[in-house]
C-alpha cells in the first residue's frame, strides 16, 4: 500500500514537471518565434503555391499577381486593392446561403503588419486573431492565408 502512494506521486510529480516544460516550450516559442521584421506579406488563396498579393513594406507596395477565378454572377474582380483604406478584400469560399463570403485584410506600412478585420466563419476565428507582424495568420473555412517573409534584395550587401 505504501508503495503505491510513493509510485502515486512520483507519477503526479513527473506529470505536473512535463506539463510545465511543455509550457515554458510554448511560451518561449511564442514570445521568440516570428519576431523578425518581415519585409514582405503574401496573401494566398485556396491551395495554389503562388500568393494572390505581395504586400511589400519596404518599398511601400502592395501587388496583385493575379486575379481570383470567380463566378459570372459576381460583379467585381477579386481582389479588391484599396490603397486609401489600406485594405485587400479576397472572396472566400465560405458560403452563407449559396453566397461565398468576403474576407477584408488591412495592412500597416509603418507597423509592418497585416491583420484580419472582416470574416465571415463560423466562429470568426481568423478576424480574432489580432494583428501579426511575423505569425502566419490563417482563415480556413475561407481557404485564405497571410505568411510573411523577406525580400532577396533584404540580404543583398
Amino acid at each position: 500500500m505504501m508503495q503505491q502512494m510513493i509510485q502515486r506521486k512520483r507519477d503526479i510529480l513527473l506529470a505536473s514537471l512535463l506539463f510545465v516544460i511543455l509550457g515554458a516550450i510554448y511560451l518561449a516559442f511564442r514570445l521568440f518565434a516570428f519576431q523578425e521584421n518581415a519585409s514582405v506579406a503574401y496573401v494566398y488563396y485556396g491551395a495554389s503555391s503562388d500568393p494572390i498579393v505581395t504586400i511589400d513594406f519596404v518599398n511601400g507596395q502592395v501587388i496583385k499577381n493575379y486575379d481570383q477565378d470567380v463566378p459570372s454572377t459576381y460583379d467585381d474582380i477579386y481582389p479588391i486593392i484599396d490603397e486609401d483604406e489600406n485594405t485587400i478584400t479576397v472572396l472566400g469560399d465560405y458560403t452563407i446561403n449559396g453566397v461565398r463570403q468576403i474576407v477584408v485584410i488591412h495592412y500597416d506600412f509603418g507597423k509592418r503588419s497585416v491583420q484580419i478585420i472582416q470574416e465571415e466563419s463560423p466562429n470568426n476565428i481568423c478576424s480574432r486573431e489580432g494583428e501579426s507582424t511575423g505569425w502566419p495568420l490563417i482563415c480556413l473555412p475561407n481557404r485564405v492565408r497571410v505568411e510573411f517573409g523577406n525580400n532577396d534584395e533584404d540580404f543583398i550587401i
